[in-house]
C-alpha cells in the first residue's frame, strides 16, 4: 500500500514539474522535419547505431 501510495506521489510530482516547464502566452511555431543531407544522416542514424554494436560488443566482451 506504502509502495503504491510512493508511486502515485511520484508521478504527480514529476507531472507538476513538466506542467512547470512548459511556457505560457509565448508562442510557438510549428517544428520544421529534418533535412536528409548526408551529415544529418551520419551523425543522427549510422553514428548512433554504431555507438550502440560497439557498446553491445564491449558488455560481451567484458563479461567473458
Amino acid at each position: 500500500m506504502i509502495k503504491k501510495a510512493a508511486i502515485f506521489t511520484f508521478l504527480l510530482l514529476v507531472t507538476a514539474v513538466v506542467m512547470a516547464q512548459v511556457p505560457s502566452g509565448i508562442p510557438s511555431g510549428t517544428p520544421e522535419p529534418l533535412e536528409l543531407t548526408l551529415t544529418n544522416i551520419i551523425v543522427f542514424i549510422v553514428l548512433p547505431v554504431i555507438i550502440v554494436i560497439l557498446y553491445i560488443y564491449w558488455r560481451r566482451k567484458k563479461r567473458k
